[in-house]
């Protein structure tokens, strides 16, 4: 199994590194580097936004949960599928032609523009909760990495973090935006192939006579969607929402949308786009689905479902290249998240409190300075093997959209919201998804966090409209 993962993993390092030289030398300004110049067509921006959003989260925190809970996992994609077409549907195209318009290549330096910030509040309030949120959304990305390393290279779990993270700064620092995007699209193919594929390869390897209900029955686990009782229905569609509205404020996703060279194809990109994740996230229930009856035993690590099912069911020069699929997820997902950041560290905090008179040369060298140090204190985390992928994604994702989700509906459709409405509902809205998982209540932090932020951009913005 080593041998035939080494020469997969060999020959994605190759190609890698082949993208991020020819990129490398059509990326001459901070423009370029963050956002490829706007230049992408819808097809790469369609399977890019999607497969940036799924990574290692699909391959190892989805099919665990399916695993683990049954099919009442599925109000989560349900959820996000949602939320995604809503995304689509009313954020893409606009605020793809007002980042332009503003010349803003992050979310920070549109809400700057468009609510006339000269102060920097906004963007040092946005540029914080960024870089804490996407601290931990780095480091789910290295646990999953540090696992599957160890699972299928037979690597120690640390000595993968490291290798992971050294690949993904790597050929980010050379290739930025253009790299990332264009390696997701490629990716993103070949997974879809691949998650549609094998489940059924391992439904035709289950043992004659198996019954996937008759196990999960066994395993005690849900063979409905519907919960047996109001509350447990109640809160399944309480976490539907919260996944699905997180989209709204995911810089890592919406910086696709930036990149797109004519927003009129953006509703073609919906469509591939859409149709992709429906591909991944039923193919990715079922594999998990599928666990329960494809092992006899429990497995120890739920996380690693998907992968130990590849490793029984190919030969291992096969299974090598399959699993190598899930390594280019979670690196090129990880990329992605860390030259935002990096944009946010050069672009919103170096120029504008730093070095104002910047020129774009010296933001790029920044950024790629940024590329190195950002992504530390997520390495600290994955090391200390304390949370799962799927804990560290949800804190995340709920952050982020939490903290930047009403600020986007706001800046594109509240045109009498003001800067102090939108300063402090960041605050509340971030301090409140970032303080409310220790309170211990469940109710997903999504919700009060996201609502508190919306209700006081609104209540200013009345009060300014009324004056």
């Amino acid at each position: 199994m080593a041998h035939g993962f080494i020469y997969g993993f060999l020959g994605y390092l190759a190609a890698l590194g082949i993208l991020g030289a020819v990129v490398h030398t059509t990326s001459h300004t901070a423009s370029d580097f963050m956002l490829g110049g706007r230049s992408l067509n819808y097809w790469t921006t369609a399977i890019a936004a999607h497969a940036s959003d799924m990574s290692l989260w699909m391959f190892m925190g989805l099919p665990a949960l399916a695993y683990s809970t049954g099919i009442t996992s599925a109000w989560i994609p349900l959820g996000l599928m949602l939320g995604m077409f809503a995304t689509w549907k009313f954020i893409a195209a606009p605020l793809r032609i007002a980042t332009e318009q503003t010349k803003s290549n992050t979310l920070s330096a549109y809400f700057d523009a468009r609510f006339s910030d000269t102060s920097g509040s906004l963007k040092l309030v946005s540029a914080f909760f960024s870089l804490w949120f996407f601290t931990f959304y780095i480091s789910s990305g290295l646990v999953g990495m540090g696992w599957l390393f160890e699972s299928a290279f037979n690597l120690d779990y640390y000595v993968g973090i490291i290798l992971g993270l050294f690949i993904a700064i790597s050929y980010t620092f050379f290739g930025g935006f253009s790299a990332i995007a264009k390696s997701h699209f490629f990716q993103g193919i070949f997974l879809v192939i691949m998650m549609v594929i094998i489940p059924i390869i391992a439904y035709f390897s289950l043992p004659e006579g198996t019954s996937l209900l008759a196990a999960m029955h066994n395993k005690g686990v849900s063979f409905s969607l519907i919960p047996a009782t109001a509350d447990e229905l109640l809160m399944c569609i309480v976490l539907a929402i919260s996944w699905g509205i997180g989209y709204f404020g995911q810089p890592h996703i919406l910086i696709n949308f930036m990149g797109i060279k004519d927003p009129s194809t953006m509703h073609k990109a919906m469509r591939v786009g859409m149709l992709w994740q429906f591909f991944t996230f039923s193919s990715s229930l079922i594999i998990g689905f599928l666990g329960i009856a494809f092992f006899t035993q429990p497995l120890q690590n739920s996380q690693l479902v998907f992968v130990q099912m590849v490793e029984d069911i190919f030969p291992a020069l096969i299974a090598g290249c399959v699993l190598c699929s899930i390594v280019a997820a979670g690196l090129t997902t990880i990329a992605t998240q860390i030259l935002v950041a990096a944009s946010t560290l050069s672009n919103d905090l170096y120029k504008h409190f730093i070095n104002p008179t910047a020129d774009q040369k010296t933001i790029l060298k920044v950024s790629k300075y940024g590329l190195i140090l950002v992504p530390f204190v997520s390495f600290l985390i994955a090391f200390t093997k304390s949370s799962t992928v799927y804990n560290l994604v949800e804190y995340a994702w709920f952050g982020l959209g939490a903290s930047f989700g009403p600020v986007v509906i706001a800046a594109l459709y509240l045109p009498n919201a003001k800067k102090e409405g939108i300063f402090w509902g960041m605050i509340v809205g971030g301090l409140t998804a970032t303080i409310w998982p220790l309170l211990g209540s469940t109710v997903p932090s999504m919700l009060p966090a996201f609502l508190l932020n919306l209700l006081i951009i609104i209540a200013t913005s009345k009060r300014s409209s009324a004056i």
